[in-house]
């Protein structure tokens, strides 16, 4: 990776150290050390090394797992690693050892608490503009997903000490550890739409992003003042860390496709109104029958 010396630091402007802040900690690419080569892959298309390295058809490989990394500066990486990093250290440690097990792991609202700041961190590091991943064919691949807008108030609280702000949402479902998400029945897919609201001028900023790791997916949603209905939740098949933290059990919690449950978020998608408007829009939350599927999306929710 090239070197980030210099370029200002995310968080505050001031100069970044040569490697910044490692996405993906480096306690956390040591938990698969021996299972190399690593490589990479978009769209199901795996990354290749360029022909005069190499027969394109070879994979483009790491001897660690690929980090990401964007600049900061010491004093904000030491930051991240306190407010950050040592408080999720040892349960992220946990579900990754816990495998695929069905065995109880108890997680209490403090450590539910580091865990959905931690996945914030990772979550919304990863897409700033900024970043370089480890693996270059990334860093040349434009349609690599990217943040093309960042909000303030997204990344001050990381390294001050103060709690995320309430309009994220953090869910996380179990995966397959084989990376398989096979298809749900027919009539059992769910979308929740994520609209774009812009009120009296302003946009609202609403976004979406989802990622994963060994055996858990994550999906973070900004959405200001329009409260979620999320029917996993309800059933019990996911569980939302934030804005509420709270004690839950892991291990009962069952391995979920992703296909199973989509929050749908296509461009294009604003919705202009006024405050009164929108006052009265949010009393409905977000959710597969809010109606709003088929009004801005055609899609039918099964509401009718």
């Amino acid at each position: 990776m090239e070197s980030l010396e210099g370029i200002p630091c995310v968080f505050c402007g001031s100069a970044s150290s040569p490697k910044g802040e490692h996405v993906w900690p480096s306690w956390f690419i040591k938990e698969f050390a021996g299972q190399q080569p690593f490589s990479g892959a978009h769209g199901g298309v795996v990354y290749t090394k360029k022909p005069k390295e190499a027969s394109p058809t070879v994979p483009q490989t790491l001897n660690a797992l690929p980090g990401v990394h964007v600049p900061a500066c010491v004093a904000c990486n030491n930051a991240l690693g306190t407010y950050l990093e040592e408080p999720a250290k040892n349960l992220v440690r946990r579900i990754l050892g816990h495998t695929d097990s069905h065995d109880d792991l108890l997680i209490s609202a403090d450590d539910s608490d580091a865990l959905a700041r931690w996945l914030l961190k990772v979550g919304l590091l990863s897409y700033l503009p900024e970043r370089r991943f480890d693996l270059p064919a990334m860093n040349e691949d434009s349609d690599v997903p990217v943040l093309s807008r960042v909000r303030g108030d997204w990344l001050s609280w990381m390294t001050v000490g103060s709690p995320p702000p309430d309009s994220f949402s953090v869910y996380i479902t179990r995966r397959e550890l084989d990376g398989s998400d096979p298809d749900p029945e027919p009539g059992d897919q769910q979308w929740i739409p994520l609209p774009h609201p812009v009120v009296d001028g302003k946009d609202l900023d609403f976004m979406l992003r989802a990622f994963g790791f060994r055996g858990v997916n994550v999906t973070i949603v900004w959405h200001p003042g329009w409260p979620i209905d999320h029917p996993q939740v309800t059933d019990g098949r996911a569980v939302q860390l934030w804005p509420s933290p709270h004690e839950f059990n892991f291990g009962s919690m069952p391995q979920v496709s992703t296909k199973e449950l989509r929050f749908l978020d296509p461009p294009g998608n604003e919705l202009s109104m006024d405050a009164a408007t929108f006052e009265e829009r949010i009393s409905t939350p977000l959710s597969p029958t809010s109606g709003l599927l088929q009004g801005l999306f055609g899609v039918d929710d099964g509401a009718n």
